[in-house]
Parts: C-alpha cells; structure tokens; sequence
C-alpha cells in the first residue's frame, strides 16, 4: 500500500472521529463513551502526523512510475454531452463550493499584520497568486466577515501595515494553526493570544508562526475593490523572504527532495497536503519549440 492511500486512510479515520465525537456531544451521551472516541481521534491523528513527516518512509516501498501515471480524478473526461451551469443563477454558498473544488489546490497563506494600535492580527488566506516575478508581486483578495465588517488584515494594509505571509506546511498542526485564526475576532484582540509564542522577523516586519515552511515579508504597492464584489484585490511587493538554512545551494530555491508538500485547500473548507515534487513530474518543454 502506498503512503498516499495510507494518509488518505488516517485523514478519512480523523474526520469520522470528529463527526462521531461531535454527534455524540449533541446526544449528551456517556463521557467515558466520548473520552475513548477522542483518545482514538488524538492518537489517530498523532499517527497521521508520524507519517506525513517522513518518520515512517521506510514503512513503504516506492511507487512503481507507471502507477503514478494513472488518472487519479473522479468520473469521465466530457464530451460533448455537457450540463451547463449558469453561475449567475447560483447563490453564493453553492457557486463558492463549485470554485473551491475546481480551482484546486489552492495554497493556504496565514498573513500576519499589525493594526494601528499595535494588535498583531493573523488572518488565513487561500485566494492568493503570483502575478508577477520582476517585480515579485503577490495578489491577495481580501473580502469581509459574514456580517459585513472587512477584514481587520484589509484595515491594516490600508492604514500602512507591513505583511508577513506564511507559507505553510502541508500538516494536521499547520491545519489547526488555521482553525485557529480563521474565526472573526474584534480587532482590538490578536489571534495570538490562542497560539504558540510568535518570531520576531529580522527585518522589522511582522511576526511569524515558528511553524512556517517560508515568510514572504511584503509591502503594499495597491490596493483595487474588485468589481461588482466585496472584496478587494491587495497587491504586495515581496521584500524579503524567510526560509530554513536547509536543503538549499547558494540561496537556490529548495529542491523536491527536501521540500515537502504545502498546505492547500481542496474543496470549500477542506486542507489538505498540495502536491509533493517528490512524487513524480512532468517537464513542460511545448513553448520551447
């Protein structure tokens, strides 16, 4: 069995632990019932997490190419017998849940930003891109909370705040940093205050979550309300960026050897791992000829 179907496994035993933990909650059923249920669930997890950081490799045998090669999606290729959707007539949960699921992965980035009274804010982000490499520009679209107030990360750029952007690894405790910090808060309290203790950067911008993979440290160039929508499109300026002293020639990016898979979201609420250059490749050379 690979080491994919076997974290595919544990991840599937998690979620239903969750949802049988939750379940029996709402039923006030016997604590110790619930205490063996979440003993599972922790240890479970803990395995999960074994296994995603390479400490069991030698568990499994390497993939053979030609089973890497093999589609892996769901259903048939289309034709020409086609369902066609007006995403205008859709309301909003259910046009977020088809573009979730099709512009997928999408990288998971936690922004750290200071607001004008000096609270430290967090803020997880998946709808983010590179838009230019000269200059390094990073879009960011930043939209409002359920009861229309904008984001306190959005309030922070606007008023001159410097942007930490983490880039996150593709692991439970990564997921549950987010968890954390995705919750609407007043902005005179700081996502912080539920976290390890934070990093100073060395370059004078915000702090940093000791479990970043990288930190891109940005400045804002322009902020652009998006059309028709709520949200606004932040362009930032990488300045800086923060990455371990590890797997690295000369300040050359990582190779896939040593960088493991990054936090995505696949799906409307799902994280998950994004792909792992290790696994196989394709090198595109078309615009080359």
């Amino acid at each position: 069995m690979s080491k994919e179907a076997v974290c595919d496994f544990l991840r599937r035993c998690v979620l239903y632990a969750d949802a049988s933990i939750n379940r029996k909650k709402n039923r006030e059923e016997d604590a110790t019932e619930i205490q063996r249920w979440a003993a599972y669930r922790d240890f479970t997890a803990y395995a999960l997490s074994e296994v995603e950081r390479g400490e069991l490799d030698d568990w499994f045998e390497t993939d053979g190419e030609e089973g890497r090669k093999r589609p892996n999606f769901l259903g048939e290729p289309m034709g020409d017998d086609v369902r066609n959707i007006d995403v205008d007539m859709l309301e909003h949960p259910e046009r977020s849940a088809w573009l979730s699921t099709l512009v997928a992965p999408r990288p998971v980035l936690l922004l750290s930003t200071v607001n004008a009274d000096g609270v430290e804010n967090l803020c997880p982000v998946t709808s983010v891109s590179v838009l230019a490499n000269t200059p390094p520009l990073l879009g960011v679209s930043l939209s409002q909370d359920r009861n229309g107030r904008p984001r306190d990360t959005l309030v922070n750029l606007r008023n001159g705040s410097k942007v930490s952007a983490m880039v996150l690894p593709g692991t439970w405790d990564a997921s549950l940093v987010v968890n954390e910090t995705a919750e609407s808060i007043p902005p005179e309290r700081s996502e912080w205050d539920n976290l390890d203790d934070s990093v100073d950067s060395p370059n004078g911008y915000p702090p940093y979550h000791p479990i970043s993979a990288a930190v891109l440290e940005c400045e804002v160039v322009e902020l652009h309300p998006l059309p028709d929508s709520v949200a606004t499109l932040a362009i930032l300026r990488i300045r800086n960026i923060l990455r371990p002293d590890v797997g690295t020639k000369r300040d050359m990016p990582p190779d896939p050897e040593t960088w493991r898979p990054l936090l995505a979201q696949f799906g409307w609420d799902r994280l998950t791992s994004g792909p792992d250059g290790s696994s196989w490749s394709f090198e595109v050379r078309g615009y080359r000829n």
